[in-house]
């Protein structure tokens, strides 16, 4: 009985104690969880809507894409008005319905369409665009900053607010400035005795990295474009180095120090043209060509219907990502492919080009069972009388190349040597479905 005595005993004493600590726990927080997350949401409301002169969105979607400024004004009555880096007229803005709501914590939702704001939240065919969102979890929220994340992608962005001095029109003209002054495809890396070319493609810089079993691999490093230069979207380690971007204006002409490292620069370097030729991406545009490139592009399929309901969507030259071999891209429906070309530089303006005769899986059928195989043709193709057959022929062309812009092409010209009615135009722009859907 004694025993049964103090068991009862025991655990009276422990409901009271944890009935206690439980009063105590609701004496902590005071407040339920959906008063909680309802301060929660009005207070990150109000510190959107507090910004006279909106927020800077620091985009950063798909890493490859690099960073890009988004201006965002929110209003009390939820509508929300944006502008971008990426409208060509820097007055443009457009303006639609927002919400913060609750979704597993605070929740800022773009609900209505947006022509400026959902180009970065944009799927493309066959994939997820630039991998922006229309609805970011709210992570931290101070007076001049909101730090988010993407709701699909979980991407973590931030929001600054805007100087109430500059105007959206003068923020981003003096962002056009900088990338216009700053960016180009090449670089001349320096930190002490580590120098080397640096890649620069869409808001992003690729450097080399040396590996501890003395192997390499690039460092991918996305950056935006602000008035005072180019910012990373984070710290990165290149070689015992932390970069984080690098300072406008120039040292000296077109030379740019790191913004906490003077002693590492990055420098303008222009490669020759046929080097930019076979080191970028360009499109071929077969409404510009002439003579016999232009009557080899003709050959190639033109419709859906010459090609079991395919359309050529574009024709260019790159390197394969697989084996960096240059190539004839090209892409035919839902297929990619490439038509590999040897080539030899001449000088600093001229190249001699040669069908490999080889390409990667695709490449090789559609050479061989289709009329894309003229497709090489155009920069290393003839056509022979035999008998009284004109019969066409690959071989060695050379070619000589100008450009719009030396310094930032985005039209390189190819005149071939022997014969200047043979003319190849191509566009750093892609040039999308050139014969029609």
């Amino acid at each position: 009985m004694k025993k049964l005595y103090s068991l009862g005993f025991a655990l009276v004493a422990f409901l009271a104690v944890t009935s206690s600590c439980k009063n105590e726990e609701d004496n902590v927080f005071g407040k339920s969880a959906t008063e909680r997350i309802n301060e929660e949401i009005k207070h990150t409301k109000d510190v959107l809507t507090s910004a006279k002169n909106g927020w800077c969105l620091e985009f950063f979607g798909k890493s490859a894409l690099g960073g890009y400024n988004v201006l965002l004004k929110f209003g009390e009555d939820n509508k929300v008005t944006a502008s971008s880096e990426l409208e060509e007229n820097v007055e443009e803005s457009a303006t639609s319905h927002y919400v913060v709501t609750q979704s597993k914590g605070v929740l800022l939702s773009f609900d209505t369409y947006n022509k400026v704001f959902h180009k970065f939240s944009a799927p493309v065919p066959d994939n997820d665009g630039m991998l922006g969102e229309v609805e970011y979890r709210v992570m931290r929220v101070t007076p001049d900053s909101i730090f988010l994340a993407g709701k699909k992608h979980e991407v973590e962005v931030v929001m600054v607010r805007m100087d109430e001095k500059t105007s959206w029109k003068d923020y981003l003209t003096q962002v056009h400035k900088v990338a216009d002054d700053m960016i180009t495809e090449w670089y001349e890396y320096a930190a002490g005795k580590d120098t080397q070319r640096a890649k620069s493609l869409n808001h992003t810089i690729t450097l080399v990295e040396k590996t501890q079993d003395g192997n390499h691999k690039d460092v991918l490093m996305p950056y935006i474009v602000k008035p005072d230069g180019i910012h990373f979207y984070k710290p990165y380690t290149v070689n015992g180095k932390v970069l984080t971007g690098f300072k406008y204006p120039e040292n000296s002409e077109g030379e740019y120090a790191e913004f906490k490292d003077k002693s590492v620069t990055l420098k303008q370097f222009v490669l020759p043209l046929n080097e930019q030729f076979t080191e970028g991406e360009w499109y071929i545009d077969p409404s510009k060509c002439g003579g016999l490139p232009q009557k080899f592009a003709s050959l190639l399929p033109r419709s859906k219907a010459d090609l079991g309901g395919e359309s050529l969507q574009f024709i260019g030259v790159t390197r394969d990502s697989k084996n960096n071999k240059f190539a004839i891209c090209f892409r035919s429906g839902k297929y990619g492919g490439f038509m590999y070309m040897n080539y030899e530089y001449v000088g600093k303006d001229g190249i001699k080009l040669t069908y490999a005769n080889d390409g990667d899986g695709n490449g090789k059928w559609y050479f061989k069972n289709t009329f894309y195989m003229f497709m090489p043709y155009i920069f290393a193709g003839t056509i022979e009388q035999v008998g009284d057959k004109p019969m066409p022929k690959l071989l060695t062309k050379e070619w000589v190349i100008t450009a719009d812009n030396v310094k930032k092409p985005t039209v390189l010209t190819f005149t071939e040597k022997n014969n200047t009615k043979n003319v190849v135009v191509l566009s750093a722009k892609a040039v999308e479905f050139p014969f029609g859907r």
